[in-house]
């Protein structure tokens, strides 16, 4: 008689591993209206476009922090499997508190996960398929245009915690240590928008680049 054996576990796919929170708590204070509330190229409300941008890329989990307007972002998502987490400090928070938030509102198990700014919009899907090729445990990645440092990051489990225990009013960029750039060849990486002019200069310009384009990479000890 055969004896019993353990069900084999199936590997996880390419991406189920990673997360992604999306901050998109803040006040819009210079565009006015809230900004990831613009409808983007198709109409689609821009913090949709980016959270659709994640999931098209396979990535497990995609958590919007949400601050201004929630419920309308809230609705907003209701398509997309993507889950909203509210910051109730964000009029005072800035971007840590955010984050802070985001961390602690996602499941166990995720190897790392992205941080992505709700304005922008331009991050090709092809750059989020790079930093997930690219990710070593221990690790975190980041994009590099023209020789400057762009988002999302893909922060590695292993920060988390140290981001976490920044004090209020420090920036994230603090808790950063051991950042593995990857070169692309895509300005979306860099480009955000603040004012009205800023979007409607961006739904002008065509940036989002071919996953075929190369990139390389190098590391920056901290």
């Amino acid at each position: 008689m055969a004896s019993a054996q353990a069900p084999s576990v199936a590997p996880l796919q390419w991406g189920e591993s990673y997360g992604a929170l999306i901050l998109a708590a803040g006040l819009s204070t210079r565009m006015v209206e809230n900004k990831v509330l613009l409808p983007w190229r198709g109409g689609q409300p821009i913090v949709s476009h980016i959270a659709a941008k994640y999931l098209r890329a396979g990535v497990r989990e995609v958590l919007v922090v949400t601050g201004r307007d929630a419920e309308r972002v809230a609705v907003a998502l209701s398509p997309l499997d993507a889950q909203t987490i509210h910051n109730p400090d964000y009029a005072t928070g800035e971007m840590l508190s955010s984050l802070k938030v985001g961390l602690g509102g996602l499941p166990a198990g995720l190897e790392a996960v992205f941080i992505q700014p709700a304005d922008m919009p331009c991050v090709p899907v092809a750059a989020i398929e790079r930093l997930m090729a690219e990710h070593e445990p221990g690790w975190n990645v980041a994009p590099r245009y023209a020789g400057r440092r762009g988002h999302p990051v893909l922060l590695d489990r292993a920060h988390w915690s140290r981001m976490l225990g920044l004090p209020a009013g420090a920036a994230p960029r603090d808790g950063l240590r051991r950042v593995k750039l990857v070169e692309v060849a895509d300005a979306g990486v860099l480009l955000d928008m603040d004012t009205r002019g800023t979007y409607e200069a961006l739904l002008r310009v065509g940036v989002e680049s071919s996953s075929q384009r190369k990139t390389r990479y190098c590391r920056v000890n901290r």
